[in-house]
Parts: structure tokens; C-alpha cells; sequence
């Protein structure tokens, strides 16, 4: 590995370990916010928000699992950080819809998460096809 890669590898490490905190500290936030007045798991907006709270909690979860796996240099670290930004992909273009809409200073962050992940896409492809 060059000095390309450990400083994109350890931009990803830290940029994971962020967003994982990011994403959970926002949903925690919303549950203390008690926004949904018959609780989470009722219809609220034609949706159950306990799915959407379940998805960035385990969102976050892999995004610091990857992060751990990048950082101990395991094997398929650079596999499951795809999934990972797989699901930060899908995550974020969901929940950009609903920001931009109600607080449009929101989607900043979101943002550049969707700019980062897709930006490190064809460095961990790369990567991952070397361990095939």
C-alpha cells in the first residue's frame, strides 16, 4: 500500500467513525424530541418511524464497525466498508428528502456524506478486488 492509500484508508477511518457518531447522536436525538405524539410505532406521515430510527441506528452501527475493521486492517475491512457505504448511501438520499423539505440547513452534512461515499467508492473497489 502507497502513501495515497493509507492517508484515503485513514481519511475513511476517521470519516466512518464520525458519521457512524453522527448518525446514531441524530437518532437518539429525534427519540428525545418525542416528535411522534402516539409513540414510534404508530403511523405517522404514511410511515412507522420506528423503521426509519432502526435504519440509522444500524446505519451508524456498521459505519463504526467499518471504521474498527479499516482501522485493525482486517481482511475484509475494505468489503464491509462497501456495504457500509451502501447504506450510508441509501440512508442519506432517504432522510435528504425529508430535510430539504422541513430544514433545508440540515442537509449540509448529509451533503457530504453522500459526496465523501461516493467519492471512496472506486478506491475501496480497488481495494477489495485486490483480495479476490
Amino acid at each position: 500500500m502507497n502513501t495515497k492509500d493509507r492517508q484515503i484508508q485513514l481519511f475513511l477511518q476517521i470519516f466512518l467513525a464520525l458519521t457512524g457518531i453522527y448518525i446514531i447522536t441524530v437518532n437518539v436525538w429525534r427519540l428525545n424530541l418525542e416528535i411522534w405524539d402516539q409513540g414510534i410505532f404508530e403511523f405517522y406521515n404514511g410511515e412507522i418511524p420506528v423503521f426509519k430510527v432502526s435504519a440509522g441506528f444500524i446505519t451508524g452501527t456498521t459505519s463504526l464497525i467499518a471504521s474498527a475493521l479499516l482501522w485493525m486492517r482486517v481482511s475484509l475491512a475494505h468489503a464491509f466498508a462497501i456495504l457500509c457505504s451502501g447504506l450510508l448511501f441509501s440512508y442519506n438520499l432517504v432522510e435528504l428528502g425529508e430535510v430539504i423539505s422541513s430544514n433545508p440547513y440540515h442537509a449540509i452534512p448529509m451533503v457530504f456524506i453522500l459526496i465523501v461515499v461516493l467519492q471512496s467508492f472506486p478506491f475501496l473497489i480497488r481495494r477489495t478486488s485486490r483480495h479476490l
